[in-house]
């Protein structure tokens, strides 16, 4: 992540709108990950948990491990 902060995308994309942009340095909850546009030589993309969007984990310090994101729709109806 830079000292600018991050982009939220509506997708796992650059060519995704932005829906958000996180501070530098911001803590947030992750609920998933999946493969997507590689960024900086990382594939990885995380879906946020306590708001609407995805972050680029090349931008990302992850603490802890976060599951594979499985049915978009079964995602949607958990908590």
């Amino acid at each position: 992540m830079n000292e600018a902060g991050v982009n939220v995308r509506e997708f796992p994309s650059t060519d995704s709108s932005t829906v958000a942009r996180l501070p530098y340095r911001e803590t947030v909850g992750l609920r998933c990950k999946v493969r997507a546009q590689v960024i900086d030589g990382n594939a990885v993309w995380y879906l946020l948990r306590d708001r609407p969007g995805w972050v680029s984990a090349r931008y990302v310090d992850n603490t802890g491990t976060v599951r594979i994101c499985g049915d978009a729709a079964a995602d949607d109806t958990e908590g």
